[in-house]
């Protein structure tokens, strides 16, 4: 029988603030416990540091340059398979609820129910301007208020989104176990479930505020900034969001992290009312869950906050894949990992024909370490950012222990992350690293032209503010994705509609 399979997706959840990743402050128990029993990652990548071009290469396990998706400004074609078409193609009943940062016109990429809207705009609202200097902000800009207002609120945008993105969740569950009941058969189901927490603006609610009110929330290991001779990428991110004009105090510093613990704890909360509810229904035997995030956060390590970076806090995701011991390997693993290994990973899990993408499958990459068929070096990492904040095609391979990131314009910059995990001594230029960087630099040679990855992007920014602006003369119609009116409850026959809502106790006696 094919597993039912839950994806579970954070907005800008860093691994670094789980407890199942090693966080001692963190409250994350739910998480902790379904990591105990499930696959770890430890070393999972994002394939670009940035909301929509993310999570459209983890849904069609490409990396964003192959399927034009540079930045949240950005959207990738209707053709484009995603694993929600796949995985629908070999039977499953595949639903989105809540935030996947779809621009352009199709809003369901696959998906046979989307049950709620976006919590962004759809529309072409985001399109960067490489050419135009960092100190003339957009208005969708990240800005420095998110760190200086941090602190509990009774009601934001973000927790009405997610509380209704975790009820429609649970009562999806519901639906499911209805329509088999209904149909006589067991219909294997996909269900992704994305929230928008943490994400800034930092506004945990104050239940989970509260949780960290007798406990000391660690401050950044290394606050200070970068020179922007060393690193001018962090200096750009730095102008762009203000911080090279307003740096928040050590008590605005604890207090945006504290809140964004909190707001990790928020989604712990939702991972364990799903899992539990996947119990109550007896599902849990036959579900494979996944949680993970689009990319990180940088909470003030090296000066900077949000994502956009290639460093750790940015660029790595937690990446747990929770299932029947027959169908996932447990353990930790440690060879690297990305999130456009998601797809392949869902094509194994649902017998789905393979398909020429990107990634690995996450579970032949576990096989292949457990087996010691596979080293950390054995299969490389690409990290790609190509929105606002550069000025060019960054890009960064990760191999073994190694992390190279190279940006025209940019020094080069080579990180040996088992000697130096926080990132803090480029080594590209270092006498006994001469043979490393050849390599990792053939490499990347080899897989992209960087003078023709800058013309697209370039010629692609061009296009779509003209589209942007002309869609915003005369009538405008927005792409947002309003959801069908749900035909439930007691509508036509009386006593059938009740006996279909109902799901009685397993085993009632």
């Amino acid at each position: 029988m094919k597993p039912n399979i839950v994806v579970v997706q954070a907005d800008q959840m860093a691994a670094q603030a789980m407890g199942a990743y090693g966080d001692d402050a963190a409250k994350t128990p739910h998480m902790d416990a379904l990591a105990e029993e499930a696959a770890v990652f430890d070393r999972a990548y994002c394939n670009t540091p940035l909301c929509a071009p993310s999570r459209a290469s983890m849904m069609t396990g490409q990396m964003p340059s192959e399927i034009g998706c540079y930045d949240n400004g950005d959207d990738f074609p209707a053709s484009m398979p995603t694993f929600a078409h796949h995985l629908r193609a070999v039977g499953y009943h595949t639903a989105l609820i809540g935030r996947m940062h779809f621009i352009g016109p199709d809003q369901e990429h696959g998906f046979e129910e989307r049950l709620t809207t976006d919590v962004y705009p759809a529309d072409l609202d985001m399109v960067p301007e490489w050419g135009r200097p960092l100190d003339q902000r957009l208005q969708w800009y990240h800005g420095t208020d998110s760190v200086f207002t941090a602190g509990p609120s009774q009601a934001t945008v973000q927790q009405d989104f997610d509380d209704e993105v975790a009820f429609r969740s649970l009562r999806h569950l519901n639906d499911r176990v209805r329509a088999n009941q209904a149909a006589g058969e067991d219909v294997p189901f996909l269900m992704v479930t994305s929230f928008i927490h943490p994400h800034d603006p930092y506004e945990p609610p104050q239940e989970h505020w509260e949780r960290f009110s007798e406990d000391d929330i660690p401050a950044p290991k290394y606050p200070a900034a970068p020179s922007p001779e060393d690193d001018p990428h962090s200096h750009r991110l730095r102008m762009m969001s203000g911080f090279d004009q307003q740096e928040p105090t050590a008590d605005e510093v604890q207090r945006a992290r504290r809140s964004y613990y909190a707001a990790v704890s928020y989604i712990d909360d939702q991972v364990g009312r799903i899992r539990q509810r996947l119990e109550e229904l007896d599902l849990l035997d036959n579900t494979v869950i996944v949680v993970t995030s689009d990319h990180g956060d940088m909470l003030g390590e090296k000066g900077l906050w949000y994502k956009m970076s290639p460093y750790e806090q940015s660029s790595r995701v937690p990446l747990i894949v929770y299932g029947p011991d027959h169908l996932v390997p447990r353990g930790r693993f440690a060879n690297p990992v990305s999130l456009v290994d998601l797809m392949p990973t869902l094509l194994e899990l649902s017998d789905a024909p393979a398909a020429d993408v990107a990634g690995m499958s996450l579970l032949e990459s576990a096989r292949r370490e457990q087996d010691g068929k596979a080293g950390p070096e054995d299969r490389d990492v690409i990290i790609e950012y190509l929105a606002e904040g550069t000025h060019a095609p960054q890009l960064t391979l990760v191999r073994g222990q190694y992390k190279y990131i190279v940006c025209p314009g940019d020094p080069d910059q080579l990180f040996d992350l088992a000697a130096d995990p926080h990132e803090l001594q480029n080594v590209a230029a270092s006498a006994g690293y001469v043979n490393i960087v050849q390599q990792l630099r053939k490499e990347l040679d080899s897989r992209y032209d960087p003078e023709k990855l800058e013309s697209d992007v370039l010629k692609s920014q061009e296009l779509r503010r003209l589209v942007a602006y002309s869609l915003q003369q005369g009538k405008v119609r927005h792409w947002d994705f309003n959801p069908d009116p749900e035909q439930r409850y007691v509508r036509g026959d009386f006593w059938d509609a009740l006996g279909y809502g109902q799901v009685r106790t397993p085993h009632n006696s």
